[in-house]
């Protein structure tokens, strides 16, 4: 990992790799994506299962696309009990959190003397596809954090699509957990091409409204290529997972130095960044994380992350440190202070924040409630987390009486002649004679 920096001295060109990073990595692969989804489109299974057997190396049939009610009631037998505890208690508490966002349906009644009625109303989608990712690690919290929210928004069927194992199997614990958290169809396949068969349809997957989930940079592509055609909605650009950390002289430098380890043993694409005043702290961090790393599992993918994307860079002070976190807008945000609260309200950018020296983001990974599907690379300056909000639409209505509408006829008249829209005056004087 590279030496402390200060912000001051990072040149020009490495400063826009970091605030700009997922663009500089989407625009290498786009062209691939487009490839992959346009096959999928015209092809359907037999496209997602090519792209099963080139990118993961298993050889698929059609049957095994989408799993059994056998094969899901097989796979518990293969977990153990504490494990279908722990899931049944994490399910539990991602729904008490996500049940405090779902809104209520709501009217105004306007102008006593010629009453019309306002409001607005909050559906939920038909159909939700859930990515959960596979590859280098398991993941079944996603199948969790995605579905929840779904089933509490109302949506009727929920879709999961997970990466096959090397055995070309789904992860058992991936299986339960999915099933404990209602998804009613698990697909057997990952990568761009899931997400392609999730916005299209193919013979044996549904076509879904909205994918949620994250993934790696084609996953990531492809959401994002997708939605941008109209052709379905998405969480948010949700790619290699990424944690800033502003902290003072008071944070403890061995949380900082376990909190960047866990950050990037996700994969070699993760980021990993400290932003601080305290040279003192900088420096115990940065040669605690060379200590600390030989006792990590995945220390070749923790060491790769941290060569590319571990930054431990010092600001003047903490207003600084806000102001750099802001323009980064990182999926997840610590703030590591004497006092974190008052900082809190200074940021404006990012996807979870994490509060004090007691709140890791490997709890809200897990357990404590919030959702750990986020928005990544910068996309937290426009994107907000996975929520019950992702699965619902909101549309707005009017009730207008005849006297409301005679009041709106001069004010509509001299706005549509100005749009040049005659029709529309029309419309409404047809009305009122």
């Amino acid at each position: 990992m590279r030496a402390p920096l200060r912000l001051k001295d990072i040149s020009e060109k490495e400063y826009k790799r970091i605030i700009q990073r997922s663009t500089f990595q989407i625009d290498k692969i786009m062209e691939k994506v487009i490839s992959i989804v346009d096959e999928v489109r015209k092809n359907g299974d037999e496209a997602v299962l090519k792209f099963t057997r080139e990118f993961d190396k298993v050889n698929l049939s059609k049957q095994q696309l989408i799993l059994s009610k056998n094969k899901i009631r097989k796979a518990y037998s293969k977990v153990s009990s504490s494990f279908i505890d722990s899931v049944s208690k994490m399910r539990e508490r991602i729904e008490d959190f996500h049940k405090s966002q779902i809104p209520k349906n709501w009217s105004v009644k306007k102008d006593a003397s010629g009453t019309y009625r306002l409001g607005e109303i909050f559906p939920p989608v038909q159909k939700a596809g859930v990515y959960v990712p596979g590859g280098k690690a398991c993941y079944p919290s996603t199948a969790v954090m995605g579905c929840v929210p779904a089933r509490l928004a109302g949506v009727l069927t929920v879709v999961v699509c997970t990466p096959p194992s090397p055995s070309g199997d789904v992860p058992p614990e991936v299986i339960v957990a999915s099933d404990i958290a209602g998804a009613d169809v698990i697909v057997n396949a990952g990568g761009a091409q899931a997400i392609a068969a999730l916005a299209f349809g193919t013979e044996s997957i549904p076509k879904v409204d909205v994918i949620a989930g994250p993934g790696n940079i084609y996953v990531n592509a492809a959401k994002s290529y997708l939605f941008s055609l109209g052709r379905v909605g998405i969480d948010c650009p949700a790619g290699p997972s990424e944690v800033l950390i502003i902290a003072d002289d008071s944070a403890s430098p061995s949380f900082i130095i376990w909190d960047m380890l866990a950050q990037a043993e996700h994969d070699e694409m993760a980021w990993a960044v400290l932003v601080t005043p305290s040279q003192k702290l900088a420096d115990k961090v940065w040669k605690g994380i060379e200590g600390q790393l030989e006792f990590t599992e995945r220390k070749s993918i923790i060491q790769a992350s941290l060569e590319s994307n571990g930054y431990i860079i010092l600001v003047d002070n903490l207003e600084e440190a806000v102001n750099f976190a802001n323009e980064f807008a990182p999926e997840h945000l610590e703030i590591l202070t004497e006092n974190p609260d008052p900082l809190l309200s200074l940021i404006k950018n990012a996807g979870s924040v994490f509060l004090g020296e007691n709140s890791p983001v490997a709890a809200g990974d897990y357990f404590s409630g919030t959702n750990h599907i986020l928005p990544t690379g910068g996309t937290a300056r426009f994107f907000s987390g996975c929520s019950v909000h992702t699965f619902l639409k909101r549309i707005t209505y009017q009730n207008l009486t005849r006297q409301a509408l005679a009041k709106m006829e001069e004010p509509v008249s001299h706005l549509s002649r100005q749009e040049g829209f005659q029709a529309h005056l029309k419309s409404i004087q047809i009305r009122l004679k």
